[in-house]
């Protein structure tokens, strides 16, 4: 896992792998699904990485089109502090 340098993607790459891997381990009849999109997923992660837009289109992609995270509805709100 890539160290956590303050960068989005490493909380993101984390989540969709955790999440594939959850899937291969937890679903065997669905051991050769979660597999093909374990490839898939690395092979585009190759082509994007790198590219701040093409990264963040990935991750939405994977996290909520692919993978069913829920999306926020709005941007969380940053609190100041006093």
């Amino acid at each position: 896992m890539p160290v956590d340098d303050g960068d989005e993607a490493c909380n993101s790459l984390a989540l969709i792998w955790g999440e594939l891997t959850d899937w291969f381990e937890l679903r065997p009849a669905e051991t050769d699904q979660a597999k093909a999109h374990m490839i898939t997923a690395a092979r585009e992660w190759l082509v994007v990485e790198g590219g701040q837009e093409a990264e963040a289109l990935y991750f939405d992609r994977w996290l909520h089109d692919i993978l069913g995270f829920e999306r926020r509805s709005a941007p969380p709100q940053v609190q100041e502090r006093s």
